[in-house]
C-alpha cells in the first residue's frame, strides 16, 4: 500500500526506511494540490511497478525552493516541483535539470466574487480590491493576467496580498475584498457562495504549473530509470484523462476530507481541460509562465531554455 509522508524537513528524507529497491518521490504541495495526483494514480495503479520501478509513497514537498531541495537530497533524485523554483535553482548552479512537464496550465485556479456583487466582467474589477496569496505568488500572477484579460493594466486594480488563499476568501466574505483568487475544488465546495469571473483553464493560456526535474546524478548514473519514471507517469495521466472518474474514485484515499462528488467534478474538469501533460516539454506555455514571473519581478530577463530542460528522458514521440 502507498505510503504517504509530509515534511518540508531534508532530514525527514534522510531517515525514511523502505524495504530494498523501494522509494519515495517528492511532489510539491500533494494531497492539497491537483498537479502531482499523476504520481498517486501511477504507484496505486501499479504503473511504476510494471515499469520495474519501485515506487511506494510520496512525501509532501511544502512548495517553492524547500520541495527542490527535498528532491535534491532524496534516494531516488527526481521529483515535481513548481516551474519558477526549479528555474530558481538551476541558475543558481544546481545540478538538476527539468525533464517533463507536470501540470501543463492553471486550470485549477479561479477568480471568484460574491454572487451579488456588482461585478459581471473582468473589466469590472477597474479600481476593485483583488485578494491574493503572497507577493510573487501564481495568485498575484493570475491577479494581473485578469486585469489584463478584461483590457486593464495592474495598476488599474488594487492587488491585496492576504497571506494564504484562504485569507483572500475570508477578506472577500467580510468586505475586506471585491474579488479574491482561489482554488476550482474551493469554488466546487462552495458554489452557491461564490461566483466565478475567470476560470483560468478556460480563459487563459496553457502556463506550465509544475515539472518534473533530476538531478545529475540520477541523469548520469542511471537514466534508464529516470526514463521508466517519466513513461510510467505519462500512462499514469494517459489513464486519468480517458477515465477520470475512475481515476477520482482511486484519489480518494489522498484526499479524506474532500466531498467524494467534489474529487469528481475537479479531476473530470481538470482531465477535460488538458490539465496533467504526458511530460512534452512545451516551449510557449513554460514561456507563458516565465512571462508571468517577470509581470510579478520574480524574472527579470529571458531563459536560456537549453540550459534548463533536458528532453532526451522523454518517450521517443515526445521530445
Amino acid at each position: 500500500m502507498m505510503r504517504l509522508k509530509r515534511s518540508g524537513l531534508v532530514a525527514a528524507l534522510l531517515l525514511v526506511t523502505a524495504p530494498a529497491r523501494a522509494e519515495d518521490i517528492v511532489i510539491t504541495q500533494f494531497g492539497v494540490a491537483f498537479a502531482g495526483n499523476p504520481f498517486a494514480i501511477g504507484i496505486d495503479g501499479g504503473y511504476f511497478r510494471k515499469a520495474g520501478v519501485d515506487l511506494t509513497g510520496i512525501i509532501a514537498g511544502a512548495g517553492g525552493g524547500t520541495s527542490v531541495r527535498n528532491v535534491m537530497a532524496s534516494p531516488l533524485g527526481y521529483g515535481e516541483v513548481v516551474l519558477s523554483a526549479a528555474i530558481a535553482a538551476i541558475r543558481e548552479g544546481q545540478d538538476i535539470r527539468v525533464v517533463n512537464v507536470g501540470a501543463r496550465s492553471v486550470a485549477d485556479v479561479v477568480v471568484v466574487v460574491k454572487p451579488e456583487s456588482p461585478i459581471k466582467s473582468l473589466k469590472d474589477l477597474e479600481g476593485k480590491r483583488i485578494g491574493f496569496s503572497n507577493p510573487k505568488s501564481l495568485s498575484e500572477i493570475l491577479a494581473i493576467m485578469a486585469l489584463e484579460k478584461g483590457g486593464l493594466k495592474a495598476e488599474q486594480a488594487q492587488r491585496v496580498a492576504l497571506g494564504s488563499l484562504g485569507g483572500a476568501l475570508t477578506a472577500l466574505e467580510k468586505d475586506g475584498v471585491e474579488a479574491a483568487i482561489t482554488m476550482q475544488v474551493v469554488w466546487a465546495q462552495r458554489a452557491d457562495k461564490l461566483r466565478v469571473i475567470l476560470d483560468a483553464g478556460r480563459d487563459l493560456p496553457p502556463m506550465v504549473q509544475s515539472v518534473g526535474i533530476a538531478t545529475g546524478d540520477l541523469m548520469r548514473k542511471n537514466p534508464d530509470k529516470l526514463r521508466k519514471i517519466i513513461a510510467a507517469r505519462r500512462e499514469a495521466v494517459q489513464f486519468m484523462n480517458a477515465k477520470p472518474e475512475e481515476a477520482a474514485k482511486m484519489l480518494g484515499k489522498h484526499f479524506p476530507k474532500m466531498p467524494a462528488e467534489v474529487l469528481h467534478k475537479v479531476t473530470v474538469q481538470l482531465a477535460k481541460n488538458g490539465y496533467w501533460s504526458e511530460g512534452r516539454l512545451e516551449r510557449e506555455p513554460m514561456e507563458n509562465m516565465a512571462r508571468g514571473l517577470r509581470l510579478v519581478g520574480d524574472l527579470k530577463d529571458d531563459i536560456d531554455w537549453s540550459k534548463v530542460v533536458d528532453a532526451s528522458f522523454l518517450p521517443k514521440d515526445l521530445q
